[in-house]
């Protein structure tokens, strides 16, 4: 199993994928195909195994059949076109590699969504900064502005004018560039509805009706478009679920996506789900870390086991747990408080603690995702526990979780 440029996964692929007691090969990149941001930590972490691309495509092929490789897949979005050509090489299955950017980039998902007659938001994708103020005047009341590369971590940022864009433009682009390598940005409307992470895999050289498979669906909650609150699992049986499963596979089908993928989308009132970004690799979920998940599978696992077997997971039958990620959220600078931090910890519904979270230890006042102290994962049966204990939690934060000023 060959996984391509599996930055910032933590081994999870290869823990997976040796499960079933496959040997997983990370296929690592020369210095000059990363970005600024990724080039200061060019390492993999997790992998006995390493392979490095210096390039050159037919040396490499050869070097890969010689290690019996019979699968590949992306670690990272940095490793999907490249994924996508050496499966190809190898005549496995894979995306065609003359549209590998349309699973890594925004405008070209939605130009590809809206070829294809399916909901997406009218979307331009440029580095210009006049064309991109010449084409908002006149198309929407709200905009977003986000670098075009989803990969990219930094968050979109919602403008209600041009000025605004004008604003944010150069930071943007910035942004892009030492995430991504490129510049390119995307201005797209603002899509007013719940958004949904929808985790599946697709797999279209299987035989039947469906080729698409979701592992899990979580409603996010956010408190403003850069700062999350809480994601709560959605239940396999319910409407919600359905529709976005429905949408899901005519995406994954239009953006030509083979193996796993998460989507964000949203639910609008009048057009239905509305994509909003794809990334096509697996990716780290709230039921990683539950025993017994049975709203779901962990995503690196069900890709796993669907490469492995040939057969896409199914839905689990069992009455699902009600089951939410809760992002702490400090207000300012300080530093935590052992007993009020325990307080949350022990919760009856807290199943999970992610983070560096240590009473004494310095935090930085939450503005985004990447400045939470840290992450939560709730489950219960009752959903009214998972509520309660949820705002027993906001309260002690709001009793001075975060104490004093970091020195």
């Amino acid at each position: 199993m060959a996984v391509v440029a599996p930055y910032g996964d933590g081994g999870a692929h290869a823990r997976a994928y040796a499960r079933h007691g496959w040997e997983p090969l990370a296929v690592t990149l020369p210095a000059g195909a990363l970005p600024p941001y990724q080039r200061q930590r060019p390492y993999v972490t997790g992998y006995r195994r390493e392979i490095h691309h210096d390039g050159g495509l037919r040396q490499f092929l050869k070097r890969l059949r010689a290690r019996d490789v019979t699968a590949v897949v992306a670690g990272s979005g940095l490793g999907v076109a490249l994924a996508d050509r050496i499966a190809r090489g190898l005549g496995l299955p894979g995306g065609d590699p003359a549209t590998s950017e349309m699973r890594t980039d925004r405008g070209r998902q939605a130009a590809a969504l809206a070829a294809a007659g399916i909901a997406a938001p009218s979307t331009l994708r440029t580095q210009s900064l006049v064309e991109a103020l010449e084409w908002a005047a006149p198309n929407c009341p709200a905009y977003v502005v986000a670098p075009a590369d989803s990969s990219a971590t930094e968050p979109p940022v919602l403008c209600s004018t041009p000025e605004d864009i004008g604003a944010v433009w150069e930071g943007m682009r910035n942004a892009a560039r030492e995430q991504t390598g490129t510049g390119d940005l995307v201005v797209q409307e603002a899509v007013v509805g719940a958004q949904y992470l929808v985790h599946c895999i697709r797999q279209p050289w299987i035989t039947g009706d469906a080729d698409t498979a979701i592992t899990s669906i979580s409603a996010e909650l956010r408190i403003t478009v850069r700062v999350h609150s809480r994601s709560d699992l959605i239940s396999p049986s319910s409407l919600t679920f359905r529709s976005l499963s429905l949408y899901t596979a005519r995406v994954m089908s239009a953006l030509d996506i083979h193996g796993a993928a998460r989507l964000r989308v949203a639910f609008t009132a009048h057009r239905g789900p509305v994509l909003l970004s794809a990334r096509a690799w697996a990716h780290s979920t709230a039921t990683d870390h539950l025993p017994d998940p049975s709203n779901g599978t962990g995503h690196f696992s069900a890709a796993a086991a669907a490469t492995v077997s040939g057969h896409l997971p199914q839905p689990h039958a069992d009455e699902p747990r009600h089951v939410a990620v809760v992002s702490l959220r400090a207000p300012h600078n300080g530093v935590l408080d052992g007993p009020l931090l325990r307080t949350v910890t022990t919760l009856p519904t807290v199943q999970y603690v992610q983070g560096a979270l240590a009473g004494g230890a310095a935090v930085r006042q939450t503005v985004d995702r990447a400045t939470s102290p840290g992450r939560l994962v709730l489950a219960d049966n009752s959903l009214r526990a998972l509520d309660q204990d949820y705002r027993v939690i906001r309260a002690v934060e709001q009793m001075g979780l975060y104490r004093g000023a970091a020195r």
